[in-house]
């Protein structure tokens, strides 16, 4: 075994307890709520009295469908940039810090979401906030929307596409939880109603230009099922928000439908191609140092 593949492997084993750990967490979460239930969220019964405030929180559906294909995708990728004939792509190696610095903020935001304490929502929503800038460098490290791949690179980018998308859309629906949960915001369904049905027509605005400017519309997809968890849990509740999200999740289909299949806005070029070995010489930094020096700077 090369020298230079304990780091892939370190991460690779880092994601996956990440992912085992906040899954774990969200479960314990789920039995609690099935002996406190009241609403439609597989949550912790205090939570669910803030999503209930928040008229931009998405049907507990789609969070049962999002997280689980996005750990899924996710726990394929870490294995696969792991693997010995993966060693020296270069956009692995880039996206290396990133991808722990990601999953560090996702075993907080475990931590934290399945604690009742209201300062514990609040911080799993600040960390949310804050994971959303390393999502978008991950995003950009494993030059998504830059260069064209072949095998299951290709497919292992989604997971990645996917979860950027939804940091972004969970960043727009969990900041009012913070305001809510701090006492700034006291809820008004008069007011409340047309902000956030103008939020959600700028949040469609944003997360396209996002996804054009990143040339992914892979990013878009978690948009969709926010936008129609939105709908559905808003229809017998309030009819502008859920016509206003139930019409964005149909725009956003018909550009999937359209720009899906090709997998960018814009022609793209050939990526670097990955050397089958390399041997590094004494007087050259490791894969190890290397890495060293890019979490120094992450951090």
């Amino acid at each position: 075994m090369q020298r230079t593949s304990i780091w892939r492997m370190a991460t690779a084993a880092f994601v996956l307890g990440s992912i085992i750990y906040t899954s774990r967490s969200g479960a314990k979460a789920g039995q609690r709520k099935k002996e406190q239930a009241k609403f439609n969220d597989n949550v912790l019964p205090e939570y669910e009295e803030v999503f209930e405030k928040n008229l931009l929180v998405p049907d507990g559906w789609v969070f049962g469908v999002v997280w689980p294909t996005i750990y899924a995708g996710t726990t394929a990728l870490s294995v696969y940039q792991a693997l010995p004939e993966q060693i020296n792509n270069p956009r692995f190696s880039r996206s290396m810090p990133w991808l722990l610095l990601n999953y560090a903020c996702n075993t907080l935001f475990g931590r934290f979401f399945s604690d009742p304490k209201a300062e514990s929502i609040i911080a799993s929503n600040v960390i949310t906030q804050l994971n959303l800038p390393a999502g978008l460098a991950l995003h950009n490290s494993m030059e998504i929307g830059q260069t064209e791949v072949d095998g299951p690179e290709k497919y292992l980018r989604w997971p990645v596409s996917l979860y950027a998308g939804w940091l972004t859309a969970a960043t727009v629906a969990g900041t009012p939880n913070i305001f809510l949960e701090a006492g700034w915001w006291t809820p008004n369904e008069k007011r409340d109603v047309p902000i956030a049905t103008g939020i959600l027509a700028a949040t469609g605005a944003l997360g396209y230009a996002v996804a054009r400017k990143l040339n992914d519309p892979v990013y878009m997809i978690p948009f969709v099922a926010a936008f129609a968890g939105i709908a559905t849990r808003q229809k017998d509740k309030h009819e502008s928000i859920a016509s206003v999200a139930a019409t964005l999740a149909l725009v956003y289909s018909a550009v999937l439908a359209k720009w899906l299949p090709k997998g960018h806005f814009r022609p793209v070029g050939p990526a670097e191609p990955t050397p089958v070995q390399i041997i590094v010489p004494d007087n050259q930094p490791s894969e190890q140092e290397t890495f060293h020096d890019q979490l120094v700077n992450v951090v």
